[in-house]
This record gives C-alpha cells, structure tokens and sequence, in this order.
C-alpha cells in the first residue's frame, strides 16, 4: 500500500494495516497516539452471523464491516483506529437458516453502546459506527441522537450502500439494470438487498475464499423450503420478535431466497473492487468532516 494519506501529509509510503486496528496495538501505542493529538477518532464496526445463501460464509457482514472501517481508517491514517467488532447483530428474521445468529434490539444496543462509551472514556471525542448488516440499522438509527446527546460527543453511523449513486448502479450492476428496463419482478427486485449481485461482488473481491460456487442446478436439488412449517425453535424467535405481525418473516420466502441465488451469479471480483471504493472514500469523506466538527466545536451533523 502506497501513499496513505495522514490529513494533509503524504509522507506515509507504508502502512501496516494491522496498526489501525484497535486491538493489534498495546496499551502504550494508544495512550502515546491519543496524547500526542494524532488520534482523533474511532470507527466501530457492526455486523452480523447469518446466513447468505448458500454461497457465502455467515461472518460477511461484520468481516466487511470491518474491512471497510479499516481501509478508512488507512486512508485517514494515523487519525483513526478501528474498534474490535460486534459481530453478532439483529436478524431474528433468517432464524429458519441454520447458523444464523441473532440478539435482542436491546442486547445489540447495549453491546454497541458500552463499545462507545469505552472509547469516549479513554478520550476519544469522535466515533463513527460502520454498519454492514441492514437489520441492525433501524436500532442504531434510533439510538445514536440519544447516545450523541448523552455522552456528548460527535457519533454518527454509516452504512457502504449510501455511497453508491444511480449512475454507479446502473454502470456497476447488471441486476439494477434489468430492473430499470422492467425485466424484474417484484420479487427479483426486492432480492438485490441481499446476498445477491452487490453483496457477492464485494466479497468476491475483499475475501474471495469465503464465496463458494454454487450452480442452480445444485441450488434447486437441495429441496429448500422455508415456509413451511419452521422448527418450534424458530417460531419461538418469530413470536417474541414479531408476534402478529410477519411482514418481515414473508419477505423471506423461498422465491425470494432463490432469486437472490440466481442474481449472485452475475457477481464479479472487479465490480466488488470499485463499490468497494466508493464505500471507502464516501466513508472516509464523512469521517474527516466528523474529525473537524469535533476540532472546531462545531454541532454533528452539520446542517
């Protein structure tokens, strides 16, 4: 890696991605960095363990939340360190996949919270929650004006979709394009949110191992059924999540799940690369303005 920017400076020629990792440093390298003014913010990542399909390992989501904090955090270098992760998100809804993992909105929110109080303790005054799992997205949504009020520091969350324009969909993504000439169904388009061409595709190129092929035809002779009659266990999450209400448990249903297979086929490694680029430079582009609101006492967010 060459020419990491330092805020201004571009003396860096390398950096050891391992350095803004919160938890490859020692007690001692924090504490200098912190004191020394030249560790400004943190950036925390959240994720999930769940199911994508039967394509891609169940850590995706906090494993590029965590790759992408720390490419900004390269690109911000040296002031921004990445947190150790939350691994485990809200996604009561894939109880039905086995290996999904799920806690309480309150139990994810405590846990992301404690995170950030720990580090506004130690002295970091600008934190940034990067968020790789859509169901964790309406409890931090709620939660961060409340949280940013009561510690009194500049917090925010992002998310890699928002960097994404129109125009870099449509250039980027075969999917999107057939939706946009009317080639989808209802059911296809809804599928593109997960597991399927955008998300395959960074994957593809951030963590290539961790994407597995698979062929509908192998798809279609598994039998999957997740519709019908789901285990006593996982109509137990179903109830105590959604009780009367499973709009969210319909939107998983086997159509769904099978054109998300079917669209992921059309993933490629150089498409991941350049949303993976945007991501990092529309996030790092946000968290240096968060570090100079911070610096000059001004309010977060901006209006």
């Amino acid at each position: 890696m060459t020419n990491i920017g330092t805020g201004g400076s571009r003396h860096y020629q390398y950096v050891n991605p391992d350095k803004v990792l919160l938890w490859e440093n020692t007690r001692k390298e924090v504490r200098e960095a912190l004191e020394s003014g030249r560790l400004k913010a943190a950036i925390v990542p959240t994720g999930s363990t769940e199911q994508h399909n039967e394509h891609m390992a169940l850590g995706t989501d906090f494993a590029m939340a965590t790759f992408l904090s720390q490419r900004v955090a390269l690109e911000l270098y040296p002031q921004a360190i990445v947190s150790t992760p939350c691994p485990v998100g809200y996604a009561p809804y894939h109880m039905a996949r086995k290996g999904t993992l799920t806690l309480r909105r309150e139990t994810f929110k405590a846990f992301v919270y404690d995170v950030i109080e720990s580090l506004k303790a130690h002295g970091f005054n600008t934190v940034l929650v990067l968020n790789g799992h859509g169901g964790n997205y309406a409890p931090l949504k709620e939660a961060i004006p409340e949280w940013r009020e009561s510690l009194g520091i500049t917090l925010d969350m992002e998310m890699p979709s928002p960097a994404y324009t129109e125009a870099d969909l449509v250039r980027l993504i075969q999917s999107y394009r057939d939706a946009k000439a009317g080639l989808l169904n209802d059911v296809q388009e809804s599928a593109m949110s997960h597991a399927s061409e955008v998300e395959t595709s960074r994957v593809l190129a951030a963590f290539p191992h961790r994407v597995r092929p698979i062929t509908m035809e192998e798809y279609d002779q598994a039998g999957l059924d997740y519709e019908s009659g789901p285990p006593p266990e996982v109509l137990r999450y179903y109830a105590q999540h959604f009780g009367e209400d499973r709009k969210g448990i319909a939107a998983e249903s086997n159509p769904r799940d099978r054109a998300r297979q079917e669209q992921s086929l059309l993933a490629t490694a150089e498409t991941g690369e350049a949303l993976i680029a945007l991501s990092t430079g529309f996030i790092a582009t946000k968290l240096r303005k968060m570090i100079d609101a911070t610096e000059h006492g001004l309010p977060w967010p901006r209006s």
